[in-house]
């Protein structure tokens, strides 16, 4: 199971800090929110926070785009020094799927879009992304019928002969993580749970633990 943290509710006046901190911890990536007000009702950052981040960390770094115009902004945040780039399923349309050609891109979606939509693009992309809350806002509770969603794309992965990681994020604690990871995540995705911890290292270790079912 893998561990990515997002920075989106950490202290902006002591980032460097706050990462230096969570490179002791025991995560495996830096997840990255990028909101633009409009495909979401918030706002966040844009390239060149994530630029200035992957100077300051050897954390792999990715980034989900919850925008638009996602075929605006791709190479943009590849190049600012994300690994790998997530845009929403719901924003994919004849015009710009030919961003899912690039390679390590994911899909994610809302927790009201059917799943089903993905099926056109399951062979392209390298992550899914499931939405366990709506997109736009930290701090949200887990919407339990996310694990159902895990569970019928880890049985897809299956019968299609498919690798692409499939990821959850939103309301991740440690009650959350064990279920899933029994549904079939390969990866958490946590948020506040950590940055507004007293002690993120050890929150993380909570995470890290109840993974172990």
């Amino acid at each position: 199971m893998e561990i990515s943290v997002s920075v989106l509710d950490m202290d902006f006046g002591h980032l460097e800090d706050s990462i230096k901190l969570l490179e002791t911890a025991d995560i495996d990536s830096l997840h990255m929110d990028i909101m633009d007000g409009r495909f979401v009702d918030n706002i966040s950052f844009g390239p060149a926070i994530v630029r200035t981040i992957a100077q300051i960390t050897k954390l792999p770094i990715y980034s989900h785009l919850m925008i638009s115009r996602p075929e605006k902004y791709v190479k943009n945040f590849f190049e600012s020094g994300s690994r790998g780039v997530t845009v929403h399923l719901e924003t994919i349309n004849e015009d710009n799927e030919y961003i899912l050609e690039t390679d390590n891109m994911g899909l994610s979606l809302n927790p009201d879009i059917e799943l089903a939509g993905l099926d056109p693009y399951l062979n392209k992309v390298s992550e899914v992304l499931i939405m366990s809350v709506y997109a736009g806002f930290g701090g949200q509770k887990f919407i339990q019928s996310s694990l159902d969603r895990i569970r019928e794309l880890r049985k897809k992965r299956e019968r299609l002969g498919l690798n692409y990681k499939i990821s959850v994020d939103g309301g991740i604690n440690p009650e959350i993580v064990p279920l899933c990871v029994e549904s079939g995540a390969d990866e958490i995705i946590a948020g506040s749970y950590v940055s507004a911890s007293r002690d993120p290292v050890k929150a993380v270790s909570a995470l890290r633990e109840a993974a172990q079912v």
